[in-house]
């Protein structure tokens, strides 16, 4: 039977086959996912703010929904990569589907390849290795998962700035989803209830686009509505 105190050495725990659902605790998310326990850490502490999936208790260890917890965390990446980055990145895409240079380079909002030829050869701080190569006949061309150029632009240090092209140049914005509709949505939501939380406001603001967006989205767009309650 599993212990509190061995739960660093256990294998991902399985709920009923009733479910057939997979529960993490940490040392899977980190072993799966590649995040270190620190970060791990800091989106529990902050749980209430990104939108953090509910923990479930087993032999004494959190665990949480495999499924809940990365789609959770992939829109969490995408949201922050968006707001760290003003070089137009294409945040689209199945988060588990292999992109080469091409693709990578307009995920990550570069002006073409050449800059993730680069970081192949010299990568930058937290430029993820890749996830697989294609064996071609005169060469071998890189493959990452998209969540993974995701997590690198949502994390990178110089916030603004994708890479590619000098600060200053290209289109800008001063503050994450300035020019958003969404956030045009968020101001009209706060004007209205101004004393409301987000955790109240987002049910409202989910059901107001056609496309489906993430409570960590909504989230992150309402804190950019509170921070800038006009358009500069």
């Amino acid at each position: 039977m599993t212990t509190p105190n061995d739960h660093d050495h256990q294998q991902e725990t399985t709920v009923p086959a009733k479910t057939g659902r997979t529960r993490y605790s940490r040392t899977d998310l980190r072993r799966v996912h590649g995040l270190s326990e620190s970060t791990l850490q800091n989106l529990w502490v902050n749980r209430e703010s990104n939108g953090h999936p509910a923990a479930e208790i087993i032999d004494g260890v959190m665990h949480w929904d495999s499924v809940e917890w990365a789609t959770w965390h992939h829109e969490l990446q995408r949201s922050r990569a968006a707001a760290n980055t003003t070089n137009a990145p294409k945040l689209d895409g199945d988060p588990e589907e292999m992109v080469g240079p091409a693709e990578a380079a307009k995920i990550c909002g570069f002006a073409d390849s050449t800059t993730v030829s680069h970081y192949v050869k010299t990568p930058p701080e937290g430029w993820p290795d890749p996830d697989d190569w294609d064996e071609l006949p005169t060469r071998r061309r890189p493959k990452w998962k998209r969540w993974r150029l995701w997590q690198y632009l949502a994390d990178r240090k110089g916030r603004g700035h994708a890479g590619g092209r000098p600060t200053g140049t290209g289109s800008r914005v001063a503050y994450p989803y300035q020019g958003d509709e969404r956030l045009t949505l968020a101001r009209q939501a706060l004007a209205a209830n101004p004393k409301a939380t987000n955790a109240e406001l987002i049910p409202q603001l989910l059901e107001l686009t056609e496309k489906p967006y993430s409570r960590p989205t909504w989230n992150n767009i309402l804190k950019s509505a509170r921070a800038h309650p006009e358009e500069d």
